[in-house]
């Protein structure tokens, strides 16, 4: 049977063609991963037997079958979608529709008609021995098989377990979704089971931090609220605490309503101003009951503060106000927010910044940063355009190199809002809709369903090694801070000037890997 190995920084599609046979040249660090695909000539039957074979001491093997999710819309040359494909044709990879191979099954749950596709992940061990091995992934299929040659060429640096990383990601959970995606009753034991599997997964991601659910006002027979519930709070706090998350934060209590308004108001009730001593007496009790919930489970130096989703120059003086509350109330908290204002400076400690907002602002948040405050970045579903984001229509690679301009711009982290939003036909639909509005291909979602848990999308593979790849540059930065920027800079510039082939960026990591030594 003809094959052929690709990068995991290309998209393959449904038609792309087979061409040379040849083996994969693979470069890891150990305590890390490193991924390739490869297709096969050779068409799967639902259920088939497919079993995978791999020899290199301190390592294994995760096969994973490569299935297409359907991508309905072009991202759009400013926001959300379009389907006017001359406007987008110099920065999209494909005219919509089409299919491309998104979703990673494992092979070890079940087979799924369609073409032999695999995405194939070596995890290497921290212990690894260093060297150049040669070795073979054999593929049967009953009777059949297929042998492709590997070198693997593993180097002594080390990726750090994600206890003592350096970066750091967020990806929303939104916890009455899992419910409704996955037919379970919120919080029952069925609930716990995949919820558990979903921090398994976000753990896997080197997501580190994790938003909890946020307190629920308990009101009184006049519709008066007259306390805050944390009960779901804690369950999940305390899940995620043992089982290796570092940080969990508290979730959101306040929102925006227009944002060029000044107001800002209470996320349970609109109608209340955060500025009126109404809205003061409910944030106070908030955070008061937190604080309780914190000091009760022995959160304090894991829990970090949300106040509000984007927070704008118009609000941002209300922000602050919100800040002082939350800070009167739970004393010493690290306040982690993402923002699109320059105008907050007091009211928060983690800056999380949206990518274009970020270098609209360079200089003001430059500023900022040489004052000590820690800036992170954020994609979601504007801008769209060649704008680096997880969407499905753009280049792989725009899915790992936000990581890298992390490290440019010393963020060291990374928060997306788009984990797990699907809609009902989540394979076949994957312009997420809201209202009137769809989102681009992907960007609310880069994990899928599987049936007790979810299922690694392409694109989060690359948000995990881009996450490597930053610990990487991290290392080499404390041995010659002028030779990783050089480097990056051979992919990428800025956050819409980057190279948007596979073989550029798989040829910086390994001259990262070799300057490391």
């Amino acid at each position: 049977m003809k094959y052929q190995v690709f990068s995991d920084n290309e998209w393959l599609y449904p038609d792309s063609e087979i061409g040379a046979q040849k083996g994969g040249e693979l470069y890891a660090a150990r305590g890390g991963d490193v991924c390739f695909q490869v297709l096969i000539d050779k068409t799967l039957t639902a259920g088939e037997q497919v079993a995978f074979s791999f020899a290199c001491e301190g390592c294994t093997l995760e096969p994973y079958q490569l299935l297409p999710a359907y991508v309905s819309e072009n991202s759009g040359v400013k926001t959300h979608t379009t389907q006017n494909y001359d406007e987008v044709k110099d920065f999209v990879t494909r005219k919509a529709p089409f299919w491309v191979y998104d979703v990673t099954k494992p092979v070890e749950d079940g087979i799924e008609e369609g073409r032999a596709a695999f995405f194939l992940r070596i995890n290497v061990g921290a212990d690894a021995p260093v060297g150049t091995y040669e070795s073979t992934v054999t593929v049967s299929f009953g009777a059949e098989s297929v042998s492709i040659p590997v070198s693997l060429k593993i180097y002594r640096t080390q990726i750090p377990a994600l206890q003592s990383a350096q970066y750091h990601m967020i990806n929303w959970l939104y916890y009455p979704r899992i419910a409704t995606q996955h037919n379970v009753e919120a919080y029952s034991d069925a609930y716990m089971e995949v919820l558990r599997n979903y921090l398994v997964n976000q753990l896997d991601m080197r997501n580190d931090y994790l938003m909890i659910p946020a307190g629920e006002p308990v009101y009184d027979a006049d519709g008066k609220v007259i306390d805050f519930d944390f009960t779901h709070a804690e369950t999940v706090g305390n899940l995620a605490l043992e089982m290796g998350f570092t940080k969990i934060l508290g979730g959101f209590s306040i929102q925006w309503l227009e944002w060029k308004s000044p107001e800002l108001f209470l996320l349970w009730d609109k109608t209340v101003e955060v500025t009126t001593i109404e809205g003061y007496r409910q944030l106070k009790l908030y955070f008061t009951r937190a604080n309780e919930c914190i000091e009760r489970n022995g959160w304090r130096a894991h829990y970090q503060q949300c106040l509000m989703d984007e927070p704008q120059f118009n609000n941002s003086a209300a922000y602050r106000i919100v800040g002082a509350i939350c800070r009167k109330c739970i004393p010493g908290v690290v306040i982690n927010d993402p923002v699109e204002s320059t105008d907050l400076a007091g009211g928060l400690d983690v800056w999380v910044v949206k990518q274009a907002v970020f270098e609209k602002y360079l200089e003001d948040y430059k500023k900022l940063q040489a004052m000590g405050e820690e800036m992170w970045i954020y994609t979601c579903g504007f801008p769209a355009n060649k704008v680096m984001n997880r969407v499905m229509d753009l280049p792989l690679v725009a899915s790992r190199l936000p990581m890298w301009m992390c490290y440019k711009y010393n963020c060291p982290g990374f928060l997306h809002w788009g984990y797990h939003c699907h809609n009902e036909e989540e394979r076949n639909d994957t312009c997420y809709k809201v209202r009137e509005r769809r989102f681009p291909a992907g960007n609310a979602h880069v994990v899928y369903l599987g049936e007790k848990g979810p299922i690694y999308g392409v694109r989060a593979h690359s948000q995990r090694t881009g996450a490597e790849d930053y610990e990487l540059l991290h290392l080499l930065g404390q041995k010659d801070k002028e030779k990783a920027l050089a480097i990056i800079d051979k992919v990428c510039r800025t956050f819409d000037d980057y190279d948007p082939t596979a073989a550029a960026l798989d040829n910086a990591r390994r001259e990262v890997l070799e300057a490391l030594g």
